[in-house]
């Protein structure tokens, strides 16, 4: 994942004038992170899955759903640190 990858090495860089920004970076990092943990977790468990039986549908398909959120979520904490990360930029374009 080439987005949280990025996220951690932004986190990493040293505070800026902006702490508040810092903040919702390592809040977006961490929902980065539970956001991924739950799509590995979910694709598992789909993985490890027999074909499925007609009893088995609903497994699957809230299995299925746990993906689909787990994409929501990584890309939403992806939007916040992309907003805090231009936060920060107009702050120190301020103070410079």
């Amino acid at each position: 994942m080439r987005i949280l990858e990025n996220a951690r090495r932004i986190v990493k860089t040293p505070a800026p004038a902006d702490k508040n920004g810092m903040i919702a970076l390592d809040t977006a990092l961490q929902g980065m992170q539970n956001a991924e943990t739950s799509f590995d977790s979910a694709a598992r468990r789909i993985s490890q899955q027999p074909a499925p039986q007609p009893q088995d549908i609903t497994t699957l398909s809230d299995n299925a759903v746990a993906l689909v959120q787990s994409k929501n979520g990584f890309e939403a904490n992806t939007k916040v640190a992309h907003a805090a990360d231009e936060l920060t930029k107009a702050t120190l374009n301020l103070l410079a």
